[in-house]
């Protein structure tokens, strides 16, 4: 059972690791696992959780400004600098950085290049989404593995 455990914990690394060095991830994602202790085994899970159901509103939202045909761009400038923020703060190093490209297509209100960049922000998103499932799917494994261990 221990070296299931070790098992699963190599493969959170592995993965960690992996969307480092890729840039999907930075550093702050590992400052997020740190707060991550025994009386709150959930924590990086609930940010995440948290993370993917914002962010999904605020691509909808974004998507709905700028398929308009005179979009608010200081109202899509504030929700695109909110999703920098949400982005940064988990980690999602990509999505944080084509935040900062929209804003500067917001600020000299350029509607194609704010489309593109919205088609990346969705990529990067739905990306990112799909390894931190594989993430979150391991550290229920990893629970799992520990809780059978312990009880």
């Amino acid at each position: 059972m221990e070296g299931q455990i070790a098992a699963v914990c190599q493969n959170i690394e592995t993965l960690l690791q992996q969307l480092q060095n890729e840039g999907t991830l930075d550093e702050q994602f590992q400052q997020l696992m740190q707060l991550q202790d025994d009386t709150n085994p959930d924590f990086v899970a609930e940010v995440v959780q948290l993370y993917f159901e914002d962010s999904v509103q605020k691509i909808e939202r974004m998507g709905a400004m700028l398929s308009s045909s005179a979009p608010d761009f200081k109202e899509l400038d504030q929700l695109v600098h909110q999703f920098k923020g949400s982005s940064a703060s988990l980690g999602a190093a990509t999505i944080a950085q084509l935040c900062i490209k929209m804003r500067e297509g917001c600020q000299t209100q350029n509607q194609q290049m704010c489309l593109a960049l919205l088609g990346q922000l969705r990529d990067s998103y739905m990306l990112l989404k799909s390894k931190l499932g594989t993430f979150m799917a391991l550290e229920q494994q990893r629970k799992k593995l520990q809780a059978d261990l312990g009880g």
